[in-house]
């Protein structure tokens, strides 16, 4: 025992920071299933009346959406009355485990009985390894500190200054806190519980859970074979993919699209069979309404959704429609009112920054700036709105202006492989089938008109919430090409072993990014924090260290095309929307002397500049950057700005001059 303790004693086998880091990690991963499993036993005690019917992994997977989405509510009546605080969360905490204690056991009894799914063939067994590889290193790359740069923007930003304010706030010009804020309320959950790295675990499980709703659908209107290529198809989206391992939304709205089109599917059924259809209804209500907490552009679902139900009601009298409109619409209102208070009484308009030209830090300029109308595909390029889908899959590229996303090469084609299968389909089938198509033509349309209109819209994640809905509709084409099977050519084999084939290629890639990340050693605790932040964001990590360690703590520092300022810890005022140093010689002019006085009358003391960024931005020639704004900006720099910092040509730190 002595030679024991004298040689660990020398040769310690872990460190105090090792010992923190992966204290810091288990810790988030028991809030995130904390949080989860509160919300999972709210909605079981809300709606476990109404799922009593489904298998025991839906029923749980639908419960935790509609609880998880009560909790946020929750988080926001505690920010709207100043209780943002740690205390105030745990005792929130505690309160529920009270309230819902005689709902745990009902939880614990869905949960003893899930079943998850069982490959059953080769071709199975592939998808299942697949899947079970590609969930795996997502959720590893979950675990470190968060580095995306909307999580830095603001999907973050929000709820850090939430926490510090200990109330819902709107500080700085940050348009962006006006959206719905649903996912960023369990952030800041998380962050008051215990800290930042709950939040990408907490996008990751609405991932999972939009997965296995995907499978639940394909498996409940097509069968069980087309909801294993389903999961596969969802699974082969490479930006999705990345982004469950982000602080991000995306996840979470594609979780309450599909949970909306299967409560209808579902209620559809019970109108059909003459049974209660109430609380299908009411789910579908909820679902479209927590959509619309997540984000603006969930709005085609309740529309497409809504049109669906009046043509399944069609040969109801009127009071019967209305009645099922109104218990659809009820509670996806109550559920939405919220996020428009919050806006209205932060900004002063309800669904800010849009529609009103009005509203803090606002403008008929900015409102412009944001929309660019004329700039769309429409006006520069129009045959390209129709082969939209075939550029958004092959050339679409995640952080670039092509698409801002990669969705990978199967989604598409195999979604119009339905063409091909249509009549192995039976009627009852292609009926689903036409539905699942309303829903996500509506959404597409959106889409495709915001690409018709302005460049700022060529973005294919606004089309990620109806993914669900395509991949179930891709799966069952897969499933069904036997149709097409000849003497001479097995069509669905080939078509097989082309998706096992790029299935093999898209893991390889989700590996090759795995190990250049290398999440292990600062989820471990090998690496530190601010290592690990240097390593993955270079440049700008380094200068805002500079600042947080260098600068007193009362100077306030504007940025200049630069949007992201979560790691700051002195007053920072980013860039958000790029058009900072335009706005303001809009504003005032190009007088440099009159731009820095309206800065020292606003307290600003130092100015980032991302050199880099305003030097693209001019080549890339879509911003409006004329000569006079480079020249005030020069003679800005050359007389009233001091050089304080410079990295390499990629940021400057100036301090405004006496």
């Amino acid at each position: 025992f002595s030679m024991v303790t004298a040689y660990f004693w020398v040769h310690k086998p872990f460190s105090l920071n090792l010992l923190r880091g992966l204290w810091d990690t288990l810790a988030s991963v028991a809030v995130w299933l904390g949080i989860t499993f509160l919300g999972a036993a709210l909605g079981r005690r809300l709606a476990g009346a109404w799922l009593h019917a489904e298998d025991a992994l839906t029923r749980v997977v639908l419960s935790t959406g509609i609880g998880l989405g009560l909790i946020s509510l929750m988080i926001l009546i505690l920010g709207l009355a100043g209780a943002l605080q740690p205390a105030f969360a745990w005792v929130l905490v505690l309160a529920l485990g009270v309230i819902l204690g005689r709902s745990l056991p009902d939880l614990l009894a869905d949960l003893r009985a899930v079943r998850f799914p069982q490959p059953q063939r080769g071709f199975q067994r592939w998808l299942f390894i697949y899947g079970a590889t590609t969930l795996c290193l997502t959720f590893f790359c979950a675990l470190t500190p968060p580095t995306g740069w909307d999580s830095l923007v603001y999907h973050l930003t929000g709820p850090r200054m939430f926490v510090e304010a200990g109330r819902i706030v709107h500080p700085i010009d940050l348009p962006y806190l006006g959206f719905p804020q649903l996912s960023e309320m369990q952030f800041t959950f998380g962050m008051l519980l215990w800290g930042e790295r709950t939040a990408p675990l907490l996008h990751f499980g609405w991932g999972v859970m939009a997965l296995v709703l995907t499978f639940s659908l394909g498996r409940h209107t097509f069968g069980e074979d087309a909801a294993w290529v389903a999961a596969a198809l969802l699974l082969s989206v490479p930006t999705l993919l990345s982004l469950m391992a982000r602080a991000y939304v995306d996840a979470t709205l594609l979780f309450y699209a599909t949970s909306a089109l299967y409560s209808f599917i579902r209620w559809r059924e019970a109108y059909r069979r003459g049974h209660a259809e109430t609380g299908w209804l009411l789910l579908l209500g909820l679902s479209c309404g927590f959509a619309g907490g997540v984000k603006y552009t969930a709005i085609g679902i309740p529309i497409a959704l809504g049109v669906s139900l009046v043509w399944v009601s069609r040969h109801t009298e009127v009071a019967g429609v209305a009645r099922r409109l109104a218990l659809v619409a009820g509670p996806a209102i109550l559920v939405v009112l919220p996020w428009t208070m919050e806006n209205w009484l932060t900004t002063g308009n309800p669904v800010y920054p849009f529609f009103f030209h009005r509203g803090v830090y606002w403008d008929e300029w900015r409102a412009w700036w944001y929309d660019r109308p004329g700039t769309g595909l429409a006006r520069t390029a129009p045959w390209r709105i129709v082969i939209a889908p075939l550029e958004a899959t092959v050339i679409g590229t995640e952080g670039t202006s092509l698409y801002e996303a990669i969705i990978g090469p199967l989604l598409l084609p195999a979604l119009a492989l339905l063409v091909a299968g249509w009549s192995a389909l039976t009627r009852a089938e292609r009926a689903l089938a036409n539905h699942i198509l309303l829903f996500i033509g509506v959404s597409y349309i959106i889409w495709l008109n915001g690409l018709a209109r302005t460049a700022l819209l060529l973005r294919t994640r606004f089309l990620f919430m109806v993914f669900g809905g395509v991949a179930v509709l891709g799966g069952t084409a897969i499933e069904r090409l036997q149709v097409l099977r000849s003497p001479r050519l097995d069509i669905d084999w080939l078509v097989r072993a082309v998706i096992s084939l790029t299935l093999a290629l898209l893991l390889f890639s989700t590996t090759a990014y795995f190990f250049r990340l290398n999440p292990l050693p600062v989820s471990l605790g090998l690496e530190q924090r601010d290592a690990y932040l240097s390593r993955r964001l270079g440049w700008y990590y380094t200068a805002i260290r500079y600042v947080n360690k260098t600068l007193p703590s009362d100077s306030v520092v504007l940025f200049l095309w630069e949007p992201r300022s979560y790691h700051c810890e002195v007053d920072c005022r980013p860039d958000a929307l790029l058009d900072r140093w335009l706005h303001t010689t809009h504003v005032l002019g190009h007088d440099a002397q009159a731009i820095v006085d309206h800065w020292r009358e606003q307290g600003i003391t130092h100015v980032l500049l991302y050199q880099t960024g305003y030097n693209m931005i001019r080549e890339a020639g879509f911003d409006p950057v004329t000569l006079d704004d480079a020249a005030a900006l020069r003679e800005l720099q050359d007389h009233h700005l001091r050089t304080a910092k410079e990295w390499d040509d990629v940021y400057v730190l100036y301090e405004l001059t006496p």
